[in-house]
């Protein structure tokens, strides 16, 4: 580890003609420095960066971004880009820089532009990848940077995670957070007097609103709901029936075995036994 002109740490100086399909080249600590700023047009290489505290900037052709504490960004190889710390908060940022093609392909999966920024939690990350290259031994090379590459693939999954999975619509009118109840609850002993309690209301309102959206009664849709679990139980586990009518909530194996026939038209364990066959 030493300091550069630059007030950054350096744990990890690496070669470029280690591998082409991933090297990494460089990784560190960059302190705050009001005057830090960097040029790469175009970059040489990806600069995988994190921001700790403080802020700072990236200017491109489309103008310029700001970062701050939290900030993930990604800058691209090819990439027309400077950057640098604003001087009123310089930022403390931890970072690796890396090449190859893998890292080529990585950003092609992702649809990473020119450069990316993301808020997301990835410090961890970062630190793993730190911790792994400042302990690399001789002859780990191949893998230590496959750990790494195995990070930075967690660290663009974090940051592009709202595009590829966004998050649920928030559940605002009342069937809709009777149902979201009743499906965090189809593992306990629930009742209509629990729903209306809940909810603020009579049990017979609790039925209208949800029956007039969903079709059945709320207690009918937690008994589908159990059905559903108890097949998937029957046929993806061993666990023994009498177990699988406790966790659903059933009092008996019998109350259970007669609700399982009455909906699927056989007993749990001829549905268990032809699922076998």
């Amino acid at each position: 580890m030493f300091y550069n002109d630059r007030n950054e740490k350096i744990v990890y100086v690496g070669s470029p003609d280690l591998s082409e399909a991933f090297s990494c080249l460089l990784a560190g600590v960059t302190l705050p420095n009001p005057d830090y700023k960097m040029i790469r047009r175009p970059s040489r290489e990806y600069i995988f960066e994190f921001v700790i505290e403080g802020r700072g900037w990236i200017e491109s052709e489309g103008g310029v971004t700001p970062v701050s504490a939290g900030t993930f960004y990604l800058i691209r190889k090819g990439a027309e880009v400077s950057y640098g710390a604003d001087p009123s908060a310089p930022y403390e940022k931890i970072w690796l820089n890396a090449d190859g093609t893998l890292l080529s392909r990585m950003c092609s999966m992702f649809s990473v532009g020119p450069f990316l920024t993301a808020e997301a939690n990835v410090l961890d990350s970062f630190l793993e990848i730190h911790d792994r290259l400042s302990r690399m031994g001789e002859g780990e090379e191949a893998d230590c940077h496959a750990e790494v590459l195995c990070l930075l693939f967690r660290i663009l999954t974090a940051a592009t995670k709202n595009t590829y999975f966004p998050p649920a619509a928030v559940k605002n009118t009342l069937d809709e957070k009777i149902r979201a109840w009743l499906d965090a609850n189809i593992y306990s002993d629930i009742s209509l007097d629990d729903a209306a309690a809940e909810f603020g209301v009579s049990k017979m309102h609790v039925i209208r609103v949800f029956k007039k959206r969903f079709g059945i009664t709320p207690m009918q849709y937690v008994i589908e709901r159990r059905i559903g679990a108890a097949k998937s139980l029957l046929t993806g586990t061993v666990m023994p029936i009498k177990e699988i009518a406790s966790l659903l909530r059933y009092s008996n194996t019998q109350h259970f075995s007669a609700s399982f026939k009455s909906a699927v038209g056989c007993t749990p364990g001829r549905f268990r036994k032809s699922r076998d066959e």
